[in-house]
């Protein structure tokens, strides 16, 4: 649709902008949400990776920007919902206020074949990295995740709000 009707009193933050989706398959792990004692178990190792390769493991272990699948890119402590069958529920996807400008997280086409810049450090090219995703504000750089049970009849699903 050429141009689509707008809302009723809408605020133009709230309304996304015409943008394009760049699928791209990475393998996320968990971040703030680790099982008990894990990051703590594995801190030594995340020290040595820092010092390394010059990032933290929170840096690059889990993206804040809209998906399907993956681990919530939480910015307040970990929600996971319950399903009423006692299982948690597992992420679907994810609504973000923002899309990463630079990283291991910069869509491929963003990308600059034959960079000698290691991939976390890897940053869009100015003219297009305010174009990059929905533009929307949602509350202070937070997102909405779905979640779902793929074993109960139905698949119920509910959300979270994280701002």
């Amino acid at each position: 649709m050429p141009n689509p009707p707008a809302p009723h009193g809408h605020d133009e933050d709230f309304v996304p902008r015409p943008c394009t989706v760049s699928p791209t398959r990475v393998e996320e792990f968990p971040n703030w949400d680790m099982p008990d004692g894990l990051a703590q178990t594995l801190s030594d190792r995340f020290d040595e990776i820092e010092a390394e390769f010059g990032c933290s493991y929170y840096d690059v272990a889990t993206t804040i920007q809209s998906k399907v699948g993956g681990y919530p890119g939480w910015t307040q402590p970990p929600n996971w919902p319950d399903c009423a069958c006692g299982r948690r529920m597992e992420h679907l996807l994810s609504i973000t206020a923002t899309e990463p400008g630079g990283g291991r997280w910069l869509p491929i086409d963003e990308q600059h074949e034959g960079t000698q810049v290691p991939l976390w450090r890897v940053e869009a090219d100015p003219a297009v990295d305010d174009a990059i995703g929905h533009g929307m504000d949602m509350g202070d750089l937070g997102g909405m995740y779905f979640f779902f049970c793929p074993t109960c009849p139905g698949t119920p699903w509910t959300y979270r709000y994280d701002c």
